[in-house]
């Protein structure tokens, strides 16, 4: 590393599309299709933040006090990806990655229906 440039190992959700058809109900809620707001990129590790703040700010909902008690281990998930990452450990990150799709999982049937 530089006394300039950090060098990091980075995560990306590599095919948004496929994400969003995997989770359906948690991408509808974290981004309405009737909402004007340009937002990109649209993967998991930007989907987690845009729904916790959904969940804890938005509109209330009735499935909203059930996703209130799945969103933590989502949460977790991804933030131990992102130590993971800033600690450039890939194999910590690799395993936080399932951790993650398999919390949003869990959470997709929580989540209310379109």
């Amino acid at each position: 590393m530089g006394r300039f440039v950090q060098i990091r190992v980075t995560a990306a959700t590599y095919n948004p599309e496929a994400a969003a058809a995997a989770f359906p109900r948690l991408y509808a809620l974290a981004w309405p299709p009737d909402e004007d707001r340009p937002v990109e990129p649209r993967g998991l590790l930007e989907l987690v933040p845009t729904l916790a703040d959904r969940v804890r700010l938005g509109d209330p909902f009735p499935e909203r006090e059930a996703m209130r008690t799945g969103l933590p281990p989502v949460v977790a998930a991804r933030d131990g990806l992102e130590t993971a990452l800033a600690n450039r450990d890939p194999r910590a990150a690799d395993r936080f990655s399932y951790a993650l799709e398999d919390a949003l999982a869990e959470l997709e049937k929580l989540a209310p229906r379109a």
